[in-house]
């Protein structure tokens, strides 16, 4: 018998952590001829596929709350987690159990035969082979990287949503906004319905939507918001109104995803009070998490300069009196010093970190990085240790900011709930 039959979640993830050398290998050739061969490419279910640089990962929850208060059976598939893998793989909110994934894994493994899979391929077939088993209304997919080459993409939408655009994994997608866009429009099908929750899209999107014949739903056209210290109000198709408490989450993903629930109206039906009563009660792991103490911390997965100027506006509007501290890491192919000079005049204390891992940036990265701002922090060798210090050296009333990479956040995240706890 196959070892790998025996194979725990933490074992198959180390198995398939150490088999594959290129962890990005975009292109759906391999993928789609696997998911053929499992029966995998069709879903008796609405597909919502969502990309963008920032924002996705709101989106879902947002729709995924929606729709689950509304009484529709919901699976959704994200990227990466924050704590544990089940994350990724949820079907009602619940994330897939430690048995069910190893199956699936394995039967993955075992169709797969001589073709080679990424450790995402991987993941992304676990996940659909988990949701072909259940009764789904709408499946949500959180596309990996870019969206024309992604794995996600062997699946047809009836529904995209791209986010926002921005420089990030250039290496992959291109060097400029326009190109970029070519690549997350690929997820856009023929007359399927896209919802772009950004003002300004790239002329790359808006020329594949028409080229698709698809109706573009652009922010500031379709639909708008407004929002102020207290609310958020989103504008739908010039008539329909949806009144929040102003979100901790991006009000643009907010928008879009009511946008979203408007396109679906037809065949998803939802009623307003339905979609307020979901989004006032919204909350997402590592997503500006505010956890109150003695010393408080707030936890941020923001990785690109887009997503850590947000971060740096919602501290602004905090107002906080105390100190503020930074946890900091981030991976080799970021722009180091983007993700500093937004809080570079907030924060007081840095205590920058390693992470483990093969796309980890190095000790020197860091060190060159802060001296561009005249600073020369100790560099701790993980993330507990860089917040433990954090927490040595902060005074009560202080503030503890990590942020820089879902791998930053999600080491420390059951730190920081143990320590309330106990």
């Amino acid at each position: 018998m196959k070892q790998y039959k025996h194979f725990t979640v933490r074992e198959w993830l180390c198995y398939l952590e150490t088999r594959h050398q290129q962890e990005i290998q975009l292109g759906l050739e391999r993928i789609k001829k696997v998911a053929e061969s499992l029966d995998l490419l069709q879903l008796p279910t609405k597909v919502v596929s969502i990309a963008g640089t920032n924002g996705k990962g709101s989106v879902v929850a947002a729709l995924e709350a929606i729709y689950k208060t509304a009484g529709f059976q919901v699976a959704s598939y994200t990227s990466p987690h924050v704590v544990s893998f089940n994350e990724r793989i949820k079907i009602n909110q619940k994330p897939i159990t430690d048995s069910e994934l190893a199956e699936g894994f394995c039967t993955i493994e075992e169709g797969r035969g001589s073709v080679f899979l990424t450790y995402f391929e991987m993941a992304t077939l676990a996940a659909l082979w988990y949701f072909k088993k259940y009764p789904i209304d709408i499946l949500l997919l959180e596309v990996g990287l870019g969206g024309r080459l992604d794995a996600t993409n062997i699946i047809d939408s009836d529904l995209a949503i791209i986010t926002t655009i921005d420089l990030d994994h250039q290496e992959y997608l291109g060097n400029d906004k326009e190109s970029i866009g070519y690549e997350k429009a690929g997820i856009l099908r023929h007359a399927k319905p896209v919802v772009y929750a950004d003002k300004n899209p790239p002329k790359s999107v808006i020329n594949t939507a028409s080229s698709l014949n698809c109706p573009l739903h652009r922010l500031g056209i379709a639909y708008d918001y407004q929002q102020d210290d207290k609310m958020l109000e989103v504008r739908v198709e010039g008539d329909q109104v949806i009144r929040l408490k102003r979100p901790v989450l991006h009000a643009n993903s907010i928008a879009a995803a009511v946008m979203a629930t408007h396109c679906l109206q037809p065949v998803l039906p939802v009623s307003s009070s339905c979609v307020v009563d979901s989004l006032n009660n919204l909350f997402l792991p590592g997503r500006l998490q505010l956890i109150n103490g003695k010393v408080a911390t707030l936890l941020d997965v923001s990785h690109n300069p887009q997503a850590v100027n947000y971060l740096a506006s919602y501290l602004k509007n905090l107002h906080w009196k105390g100190a503020i501290h930074a946890v900091f890491s981030a991976l080799e192919d970021k722009n180091i010093p983007a993700l500093i000079e937004p809080l570079f005049e907030i924060v007081e204390h840095w205590y920058p970190c390693l992470l483990t891992g093969k796309r980890a940036a190095k000790e020197e990265q860091f060190g060159a990085a802060f001296r561009i701002y005249d600073i020369v922090p100790f560099c701790y060798a993980n993330p507990l240790l860089a917040y433990q210090a954090a927490c040595n050296g902060a005074s009560i009333g202080d503030l503890i900011v990590v942020y820089g990479s879902f791998f930053t956040v999600g080491q420390v995240l059951p730190a920081v709930c143990n320590t309330n706890q106990s």
